[in-house]
């Protein structure tokens, strides 16, 4: 069933936004051909239908013009048998309708009105140069009529009906639009009565070859007038349902449409939550966010030591690099703990390979490629974005639990009483020394002497908190790595939805509409499709 112009219009825009969203995806070889079929169906939409334009088309002497003379009842068109009789289109107007228009753009010059056959009028019926003419500018003609007019009609005489150029230049890349040609196996005279059964169904055979499954074939002579009329009436059926011009329209978007091959596959593979998180897993990897854990964590020992630890050893870690500033410390750039994250490259280019593919699943080769692009469009940002953001969480760390410093004020207790103690001994052996009596300054808790207590008490209780306090911050150092690395991963996952995820979902946004516009352009109600 053919469309109506409207609809045939709507498909016609939907080429239009193909070639729009394939820019950069559809080869000339394709774009080109498909931007004519735009133009010129716009133009003959234009037209209107009140007038179906046949073209009779055939090699050198098969007898094109004599067919064209019965037809239209006048010897208008020269005929010959072994030259080329017709340099330039001429056309028959049957009817008193004005085609001026339609000719005008078709470019024909030569016309000739014809009344009194009522029953094809709205025709226009076109003598064709020979389509192998050794006259290039014949076969030009030829090309660009076989190429506009709505109804094609074949005259294939018995020397040159099997011609292979015929076949492969242009039967053959008109499979589609069979319902938009007829084949006339003229000079039917010249065979024997015997054998037109079989020269038909040797035609047939080639036709079928090209692609063209039920052809419509007349077996005619203007000598003895077989098949003329059966031709006649064949025009007449065409022009009363005035279909011709659509039909011909729609078989060129047909046409265009099977070339455009791996546009037309919708996409199939769907973003999933375990897809995201094999991506932030490989981005991670590539951010090294492991080593990033395994840094915060050492980072809160060293720090819970630093607070924590023995006085009279804890300053010894001031001397040591701060694990966080281990994960790169820039040439010239004052190190600190937010110093930014190296990117490994190749494994980050690894991740983003590895997402495009499988959201790409088994999509053409030429969609394989644009979501790899898409998914490192941003590669840039996408790696100063990780490390900012890594760098971020490692450096809200930093900050350490409020019983550090409880410990740290009774670690100074410590240490003080340790001193206090220390000093106290190292007076009484000054005092013992110069003979002074000391025996009032040493007083005593339990036999054992204050001074004593005070350092010897100082330093072990310092050790055995120092060495509980390191214990506590061993557990506090596996949560805070834990929660750093839950904050990376979200960190990760956010930057790739931005920068990754969020093109890939574009690009193939891009496909699923571009699929709907292909079905559109085939004459299929396309189906919505989301990526």
């Amino acid at each position: 069933m053919i469309a109506n112009p409207s609809s045939l219009a709507e498909r016609i825009d939907s080429l239009r936004r193909v070639l729009d969203l394939g820019a950069g995806i559809i080869s000339d070889d394709v774009a080109d051909p498909a931007a004519a079929t735009i133009e010129h169906a716009t133009d003959r939409l234009r037209h209107g239908t009140d007038f179906t334009v046949v073209a009779l088309a055939g090699a050198t002497g098969s007898g094109k013009s004599s067919l064209f003379n019965a037809v239209v009842g006048e010897d208008i068109a020269p005929a010959g048998l072994t030259r080329p009789t017709t340099s330039e289109a001429r056309a028959a107007v049957f009817g008193s309708g004005d085609a001026g228009p339609l000719l005008e753009w078709l470019g024909v010059r030569h016309r000739h009105g014809v009344d009194g056959k009522s029953t094809l009028d709205g025709l226009v019926l076109i003598d064709l140069p020979d389509h192998d003419s050794v006259e290039v500018s014949h076969r030009l003609q030829v090309d660009h009529f076989v190429a506009h007019v709505d109804l094609l009609i074949w005259v294939l005489d018995p020397q040159k009906y099997a011609d292979q150029a015929l076949h492969e230049r242009y039967l053959s890349q008109l499979s589609v639009h069979g319902d938009v040609m007829a084949f006339l196996l003229h000079q039917a005279d010249l065979v024997d009565q015997s054998g037109h059964d079989a020269w038909r169904e040797d035609a047939v055979r080639l036709l079928a070859a090209d692609g063209l499954g039920a052809p419509t074939v007349i077996l005619t002579s203007t000598v003895t007038g077989r098949g003329v009329d059966e031709f006649a009436e064949l025009l007449a059926a065409r022009i009363a349902a005035r279909i011709s011009a659509l039909a011909r329209i729609d078989a060129d978007l047909k046409k265009v449409a099977a070339g455009l091959g791996e546009l037309r596959t919708p996409p199939a593979e769907k973003d999933s939550r375990s897809g995201r998180k094999d991506l932030a897993a490989g981005l991670g990897e590539a951010a090294g966010s492991a080593a990033v854990s395994s840094a915060v964590a050492a980072a809160f020992r060293h720090d819970a030591a630093r607070a924590t630890g023995w006085p009279f050893t804890r300053w010894l870690r001031r001397f040591r690099r701060h694990p966080l500033r281990k994960l790169r410390p820039p040439t010239g750039a004052r190190p600190g703990p937010q110093t930014a994250i190296p990117i490994d490259k190749p494994r980050l280019e690894l991740a983003l390979k590895r997402y495009a593919d499988r959201r790409a699943g088994a999509a053409p080769p030429v969609w394989a490629r644009k979501l790899r692009t898409a998914a490192a469009t941003h590669r840039t940002d996408l790696v100063g974005e990780l490390g900012t953001r890594i760098t971020t969480v490692a450096g809200a760390t930093a900050a350490g639990p409020r019983w550090w410093a409880a410990v740290g004020w009774l670690q100074r207790i410590l240490g003080i009483a340790a001193v206090a103690g220390g000093i106290w001994l190292l007076l009484l052996l000054i005092l013992d020394w110069l003979r002074i009596p000391t025996d009032r300054l040493t007083p005593e808790v339990g036999g054992w002497p204050i001074p004593t207590l005070l350092l010897l008490g100082g330093a072990a209780l310092g050790i055995l908190v120092a060495a509980a306090a390191g214990l506590f911050a061993g557990f506090g150092a596996r949560r805070r790595a834990r929660r750093a690395g839950k904050q990376i991963v979200t960190a990760i996952e956010d930057v790739a939805a931005r920068l990754v995820v969020a093109p890939v979902d574009a690009e193939l946004e891009r496909w699923a509409t571009m699929a709907a516009a292909v079905a559109s352009v085939e004459g299929h109600r396309p189906r919505t499709l989301r990526p």
